[in-house]
């Protein structure tokens, strides 16, 4: 099963300069680093969108294809104001959510290796986690 998934990601990855980006991508300015699916990404604006039903990628500013994430819906109609909220351990923040007020929907991204393995440590040593909201906007 992983090396199905591993390579149908590849594909997408290979295959994203083809698609265009839909009109309920949402845009944020991070002012922080942030990790998403194992990529350190740093401070700048970003560019999120789902390309398939499941797969999120991510660019920035200059409209380089950065990153596609695996994500799941989490609420249908809640989604009020376009958001990224982001989960964070001390000084490292990982992208948790995408709020997107277009369709109503929250979803959640699945941790990435970086995060599980920060989360055991953290639990080890006791410190908590920080929900943190930036308020994004619809193109």
């Amino acid at each position: 099963m992983r090396i199905v998934s591993g390579f149908a990601l590849a594909l997408i990855c290979a295959t994203a300069p083809c698609w265009t980006q839909s009109n309920m991508a949402i845009v944020g300015r991070i002012p922080f680093e942030f990790t998403v699916n194992n990529l350190t990404l740093p401070a700048g604006e970003y560019t999120g969108w789902e390309i398939m039903q499941g797969v999120y990628a991510m660019d920035n500013a200059n409209g380089d294809p950065l990153t596609f994430s695996l994500a799941y819906p989490v609420a249908e109609n809640q989604a009020r104001l376009a958001q990224l909220v982001f989960r964070k351990y001390g000084d490292k923040y990982f992208l948790a959510q995408v709020w997107n007020p277009l369709n109503g929907q929250v979803v959640a991204f699945v941790k990435c290796r970086k995060e599980k393995e920060l989360v055991t440590s953290r639990l080890v040593s006791g410190l908590r986690v920080d929900r943190v909201v930036v308020l994004a906007r619809v193109r």
